[in-house]
């Protein structure tokens, strides 16, 4: 018996280690430099803009993969950290980059559900839809 909750111990502690480094691949983006770069901005912009992944580097690909669930959830269910940077980044696109934040939203919310479902929430943190 002792042994089976020492194997569950072990199994529960490699799954945690392993969703936590799951959790933190972005991490090692510095959202300042990206945003303080127009060049990089851009960069970023047509990796999540191209229909494949063509021009994207691997932190461009990791972003693009959790894009639409971002949208999908308003990052309602983002750690503190990813709160963090989503409302940066947001602001500094929708009052930066205007254009390129209508073709986003045309991309990853068409119909506007999303944004007409979270923009009182996105308003509340700082960021006007």
């Amino acid at each position: 018996m002792a042994s089976n909750l020492l194997v569950y111990c072990c199994l529960f502690a490699v799954v945690a280690v392993w969703v936590t480094a799951e959790e933190d691949k972005l991490d090692a983006i510095n959202v300042d430099e990206v945003l303080g770069n127009d060049r990089l901005v851009h960069s970023y912009l047509e990796c999540v803009m191209d229909d494949n992944d063509s021009k994207c580097t691997k932190e461009g690909r990791e972003v693009k993969s959790r894009l639409p669930g971002l949208v999908k959830t308003g990052c309602n269910d983002c750690t503190p950290k990813q709160l963090e940077r989503a409302i940066k980044t947001l602001k500094h696109i929708t009052e930066k980059h205007p254009e390129e934040w209508k073709k986003l939203k045309a991309k990853y919310d068409p119909t506007g559900e999303y944004t007409q479902k979270y923009a009182e929430t996105w308003k509340q943190r700082g960021v006007d839809f």
